[in-house]
């Protein structure tokens, strides 16, 4: 039976050794290819289980390379990527990608760009608002400033008068028995077709306020003043890729002109001759003898004016519409077209001229004049109150191009359609309405 006992555990003693040798020859013995892995596998259990250590003792939501998944319980923006020495370093997993690119139809560009970068969950930001300065000029193409018909008893030719400016010349006194007054005035035409007078007398010629026409076109936007400049500053809101709100505020200036011929009087000069013979003690022998003879119709007086500098405060509203662009080139330069419409007001400062009146002699008419029909006589300059300082409304329709020139910055070109509406004149009465045609160079940056 003692026998039997020792020679069991013999047996089992040499299986334990077995086992262990056999160990040996696949994990520590072994020299080849399986030797190394299972070197490898055990290092690589090593660092899962200082791994896990770490996250156990420091963040357990650290992984150690970018291809491992989400530990579990974390979140994607809690996760962060151990390097090799156990610092921390926070992994792009969906993060915002900040871009700078400028607006306009780079905008797409700028989000395939982020994309690119950032394959999961990619959120662009861009910029939201610019900045724009501008500066333009504006020619205005319909519409009048003045307009004859509208400004009645403000026009200083409407209340014109001929016998203001009569000639008269006196031969003889009555000691020499004959006295000759000769006067020459303009009236309108009493002449027949025959060029006659037709009957005219002494009260027919020297009729008050009376003429044949008074020649005065309205004077326009454009005739009255230099070429506007203006100068604008604003706000833009990028409200989606291809749409943008807008608001500015500018100023405009233009040099008043003088205009020599702005209105003429047309009328019929006349030579009246009255011959009255007196007697020896002095005293008139019977009626005057009358003679009346008509001249040709011709202008007698010229009007010129000199106005006052135009000063403009506008304000405006709107939005654009931007196309996709007609010329892309890699990155940001790209050339966008793109429309607009805005809405405003604009305050005028008062409008004033000083009217020059030139008056022709009537006496140049005739053969018996010596002078060479050039008007001779100037009257006083009058200053005339056209229009108050006042607020009008207006509107704008614009079409135009845009340059990205960088990231941030761009110019644009653009122009379009300005109506302005009516100001009235000082006297109550509604003017014309101005449509202008504005050329505008506009440069803008984002922030």
């Amino acid at each position: 039976m003692r026998l039997a006992v020792c020679t069991l555990s013999a047996v089992l003693l040499s299986g334990c050794s077995w086992l262990g040798g056999a160990g040996n020859v696949f994990n520590g013995g072994g020299q080849g290819h399986n030797a190394n892995s299972s070197q490898y596998q055990y290092g690589a259990g090593q660092a899962a289980r200082g791994q896990h250590q770490y996250r156990a003792q420091g963040n357990p939501c650290q992984v150690y390379s970018p291809q491992a998944p989400i530990p579990q319980g974390c979140h994607p923006s809690q996760v962060t990527l151990g390097t090799a020495g156990g610092f921390p370093q926070q992994p792009n997993f969906g993060g915002g990608q900040y871009t700078s690119q400028g607006y306009g139809s780079h905008a797409g560009v700028a989000h395939q760009q982020a994309a690119s970068y950032n394959p999961r969950k990619n959120k662009l930001r861009k910029p939201r608002f610019r900045g724009s300065l501008s500066l333009g000029v504006e020619k205005s193409v319909s519409g009048s400033l003045l307009s004859f018909s509208d400004v009645g008893d403000l026009d200083p030719a409407a209340g014109y008068n001929p016998q203001n400016f009569n000639q008269v010349f006196v031969n003889g006194t009555p000691a020499d028995g004959q006295v000759t007054t000769t006067t020459y005035t303009a009236n309108s035409q009493t002449r027949d077709e025959f060029g006659a007078p037709a009957g005219a007398t002494q009260a027919d010629i020297f009729a008050p306020n009376s003429f044949d026409a008074l020649n005065a076109p309205d004077i326009s936007f454009d005739d009255v003043y230099s070429t506007p400049a203006r100068i604008a500053g604003g706000a833009e809101y990028i409200l989606s890729p291809k749409t943008t709100l807008f608001a500015n505020a500018g100023y405009s200036y233009a040099e008043g002109k003088s205009t020599s011929t702005a209105a003429s009087i047309i009328a019929t000069p006349y030579e009246f001759t009255s011959v009255q013979n007196f007697d020896a003690a002095g005293v008139a022998d019977g009626a005057p003898i009358e003679t009346i003879v008509a001249g040709n119709s011709t202008q007698i007086a010229n009007f010129g004016y000199d106005f006052t500098d135009m000063k403009r405060i506008d304000l405006e509203a709107g939005a654009r519409r931007y196309f996709d662009p007609i010329v892309k080139s890699q990155g940001y330069k790209t050339l966008t077209p793109f429309v607009g419409a805005s809405v405003g007001a604009s305050r005028y400062n008062s409008v004033s001229y000083d009217v020059v009146q030139t008056q022709s002699a009537y006496i140049d008419s005739f053969p018996a004049s010596t002078g060479d029909g050039t008007f001779e006589i100037s009257g006083p300059a009058t200053r005339v109150d056209l229009y108050d300082s006042q607020w009008v409304a207006s509107g704008q329709l614009n079409a135009g191009m845009e340059w990205q020139v960088t990231p941030k910055t761009a110019f644009a070109f653009e122009t379009g359609v300005r109506i302005e509406g009516a100001r009235d004149y000082s006297n109550g009465v509604k003017g014309d309405t101005n449509v202008a045609i504005p050329v505008t160079i506009r440069g803008s940056y984002n922030f």
